[in-house]
This record gives structure tokens, sequence and C-alpha cells, in this order.
């Protein structure tokens, strides 16, 4: 009998790791796999992708190091400087619309790539336009100073969210007895709730640093000719055949961005969990000449956004800011003469969009739930060290992920199931996310709970916990559906040689411009903002205590 109960245990053991390995599993057979697959069978000689040498290959790599290092930092600097005080602001003060003003702070960085360089071009080049006063605004949609205004549109609200929620978590105690004790406002800033918020947008800063440093959307299509990035580079040398560098190139990528990512998981676990938004309630009421200042900065933000965001609506319906309101770009949209030129059935990048990303949100949540599931029921920490295979989606960036995955499985696959290498890597990309929202909505859920559904031979997870949960597996499939509604860098690469019939909506805006039809790219970004900002609302709605990256 005694072997028996052994055996029993053992199995559920082994069954509950293979739960928890799930998501660990699939990102190794699909992203770390494949690339190491693509570095073994296409060698490259390391003389001629030397940083040193005075090739053309050399130089284009020591440029492409250049600037993914000055576009990542300048980027991780001014998203800083942008949403350090942001948060500082929305974590401090309690006021009326708090809830409200930070959805809107938000915003950004929930939306497409491709959406917001194209708002970005719509707004700033018809301001500029506008007056010969301020037509150096039309740098904002071109090289350097746009790249970094994007990049910075859609980090600062990231670092302004992670600093609000380490300043909300301290307990107001604190600062009042550190009053009590004499304690100037320096020391009360550093050891009640400073340096919290300090190391929280610092952690959210480095992950700026990544996202702007594997850039690819905004200078692939602002950036010209001098600020091509490491993404950009392995892009155009696989176009132009050229495997085994653009493997070279895709493997000293990683080793670079291996070091951030190390030291962000270690700043992630010694923070600790982020257990979702803090209550509304806390906070000091708003008063003085400090909280007037961040309200002001916070206005200006937000103004700034929707602007910008109404500009690209306002060109759907009037392209040339005319007051003369015309759906021509629509009718230009689904028209059949650019469907004819894109050579695909005008309302077919729409339906591949929501095909796509419905089956990477349910993946990747899927996953996510056999992954809390197991950690639960093997006790394991919330995060440990081996929580950073996670973050594989970030360690591999997405053109070398799309072009290990094309490589090893494309040639395998029969020409009508390439689509699901799409949203193999829309599920890969998400997961990171969905990961980090299940655990949070589990993260309250005390284990005696599920211990003593068990002992009553209940199914404890779907019985007990999954219902406590809340919205947790609404919210999960949401920020999953967004975020392979938005995936635009692997998305690119696996239909630009594939085929045109499994090009989504955010393709084909990009593909739109190429063919200059401004218009109806105009009227297709529009629509993806109008998904985005619905989705994003529902979210908020249904399941508004969450916290993940993109």
């Amino acid at each position: 009998m005694g072997n028996i109960l052994w055996i029993s245990r053992r199995a559920r053991s082994v069954f509950h790791w293979s739960l928890l390995l799930a998501p660990t599993l699939f990102l190794l057979a699909v992203i770390l796999y494949p690339f190491l697959v693509l570095v073994h069978d296409f060698p490259f000689d390391l003389s001629s992708a030397s940083i040193t040498g005075s090739s053309i290959i050399s130089q284009l790599l020591r440029k492409a190091i250049y600037n993914s290092l000055l576009q990542g930092g300048a980027s991780a600097l001014f998203s800083f400087a942008v949403g350090f005080p942001l948060g500082v602001f929305v974590g401090r003060y309690r006021f009326r619309l708090r809830k409200i003003a930070k959805s809107l702070m938000l915003l950004p960085f929930f939306l497409p790539s491709i959406v917001v360089v194209i708002a970005f071009e719509a707004f700033f080049q018809h301001l500029s336009g506008s007056s010969t006063q301020i037509a150096f605004l039309a740098s904002f949609t071109t090289g350097f100073p746009g790249i970094i205004a994007i990049n910075v549109f859609f980090n600062a609200p990231l670092v302004a969210l992670i600093t609000s929620l380490a300043i909300e978590k301290h307990d107001p105690a604190l600062e009042d007895s550190a009053k009590t004790l004499g304690s100037g406002k320096l020391k009360q800033f550093y050891t009640v709730w400073g340096r919290d918020g300090i190391l929280a947008g610092t952690s959210a800063s480095l992950l700026a640093f990544l996202y702007s440093f594997a850039g690819f959307t905004a200078p692939l299509i602002i950036g010209g000719q001098g600020n091509y990035t490491f993404e950009v580079l392995i892009y155009t040398l696989y176009g132009l055949s050229n495997v085994s560098l653009a493997a070279a190139f895709s493997v000293l990528q990683t080793l670079i961005l291996l070091i951030p990512v190390i030291v962000l998981s270690l700043s992630w676990m010694k923070q600790g969990r982020v257990t979702g938004l803090p209550s509304e309630e806390n906070g000091k009421p708003g008063s003085g000449k400090w909280f007037y200042a961040g309200l002001l900065f916070l206005c200006l933000f937000i103004a700034a956004e929707m602007a910008i965001l109404a500009s690209l609506f306002i060109s759907s319906v009037d392209i040339k800011w005319t007051s003369q309101f015309s759906f021509a770009a629509y009718y230009q949209l689904f028209g059949k003469s650019t469907g004819y030129r894109l050579n695909i059935q005008p309302f077919m990048p729409l339906v591949n969009m929501l095909f796509y990303a419905s089956l990477a949100a349910g993946i990747s949540t899927l996953l996510g739930m056999a992954w809390i599931l197991g950690k639960r029921r093997l006790r394991r920490k919330p995060d440990s060290p081996f929580d950073i295979f996670q973050y594989i989606p970030l360690l591999v960036p997405s053109v070398v992920m799309a072009l290990s995955i094309f490589i090893v499985f494309g040639t395998r696959f029969p020409v009508q199931y390439m689509w699901l290498l799409i949203v193999i890597v829309q599920a890969s990309v998400a997961i990171p996310v969905t990961l980090r929202i299940i655990s949070a909505g589990f993260s309250r859920i005390p284990e005696s709970m599920w211990e003593s559904a068990s002992t009553l031979n209940g199914n404890a997870f779907f019985e007990v916990e999954l219902p406590l949960a809340g919205t947790t597996l609404g919210t999960s499939l949401m920020f999953g559906f967004a975020i392979g509604m938005g995936e635009f860098t692997a998305t690119n690469f696996l239909t630009s040689y594939s085929s045109s019939v499994f090009m989504p909506l955010g393709i084909e805006i990009y593909k739109l411009q190429n063919l200059r039809l401004i218009a109806a790219s105009y009227a297709a970004a529009t629509i993806l903002l109008m998904l985005s900002i619905m989705f994003f609302t529902l979210i908020q709605t249904v399941g508004d205590r969450f916290i993940a990256f993109r």
C-alpha cells in the first residue's frame, strides 16, 4: 500500500513538473532550438564579422552596434526623465480621476509600433507644414530625433507605471514615524519611498533600453540609411541572401543582450513580485506647489498623447487637413485595386490579424495556466533564477527569432500552413507578459485554500483558485490578443518571405506606405488604433489589476 501511495505521489509530482515546464519547453522548442540550428547550419568566419576590421562588413557592424547602443541608451535616459516624474506624481498623490489618468498615461505602451510611427508622421508633418515658425517639428518624423521621440512615447508610460506601483506600496505610517523621529525630507524620501521608486524606475528604464536596442519598426520606416539597428541590419542581410552573416550578427546581438536581461531578471527578483495595482485610496491628498506642478506635467503629457493619436484619425478622413472630410481613404483601402497591388483580398489582412492574435492569445494563456498550476502545486517561489527562461523572447530579438524559425521549420511546412509560424512567433512574444499577469492574479490566493479543496475531493484549480483569481484569465487572453495584434517585426519577416495571403493588418500598413498609398495606410492604421483602444479599455474594465511589459 505504501509503495502504491509513493508511486501516486511521484506521478503527481512528474505531472506538476511537466505543467511548470510547459512554457519553458515551448520556448526552447520554437525559439532557442531553431536559433541554435541556425548558428550550426550556417557557420561563419569570425574574421568576416570582426568589429575591428576595415572591411565594409566590419564598418556596417560597428555602425549597427553604435546605433543600437545610442538609441537604446538615449531612449532609456529620456524615458526615465519623462516617466519617473509622472510615476512619482501618480504614486504619491491621491486626486479625482486618478485611475483614468493612469489608464490614459499607459495607453501608448499598449499600441502597435506601426500605429505610433504612422501617427507621429501624421501629426508632426502636418503641424510643421502649418507654420514656418515650427517647421523644425518635421525632424520628429525622420532620423535619430524621430526614433528617440517614438521610443520615449512608448516607454515613458512603462517607467511611470512601474515607478508609481513601487511608491504606492509604501506604508504611509512609516512616513509619519520618520517625521516624528525628526528625519528631514531628504531622508524621508530615501528611506520610506524614494529608494524603491528609483530602483523600480531604473529597472523599467533598463527594459526600455532592451526594447529600443532591438528596435525595428521606427528605424526601418523613418530611420533612413544612417540609423539602422542590429535588427534592421540582420533583416537586410538576409534579404541579400547572406544568411551566414545574418546568423553571425544574430549571435553577437544575443550575447550583447544577455547581460541586461540577466540584470533585469535579478532586479525583479530583489524587488519582489508585482501583484497588481494598489488601492486607489493610497497616496497623499492633492495640494501644494509640487502637486500642481505634477498635475500640469501629467496633463501636458496626456494632451500631447491624445493630439498625436487624434491626428491619425483626422488624416484618415481628411488627408490634407482642409476640413473637407471624406472617406476616400477607406474606399481606397478596401478597394479592388489596392487588393490587386498587394495580391490579397481587401478584407483578408483584418481577418488574418484577428485570427492570428486569437490563437496566439489562447496558446500563451493556456501555457500560463499550466505553469501557475505546476508552480503552486510544487510550492515553488514566485520568482526564481529558473524563471529567466521565460524571457527568451527578450533575449532572442524578433527578427532573429523569425529568421531561425523560417529556416528550420519553413522548409518543412506546406505553403498553406505557413500561417502557423506566425501564430507560434506571436504566442512566444506574448508568453513573458501573460505569465506575469497570471502570476499576479494568483499571488494573493493562500495555498491552504486549494489544500482544503483537495481534502474535500474537489477540483481545487477550477473550483477554487481560478474563480478567486478574478479576471486573470480574461486579462491574459486580451493582453495576449493585443500583443499578437501589434507584433510587427517577426510577422513582417515571415510574410515577406512566404506569401502575401498571410499578411495581417499591421504589415499591410507598412506595404501601403511603401506603395505610396498614404491615405489607405492612414485608414488601416486608424482601424488598428481603434481596435487597440477597444481591447485596452476591456482590459481596464474587466481586469484592472495588472502589470506587465510589451
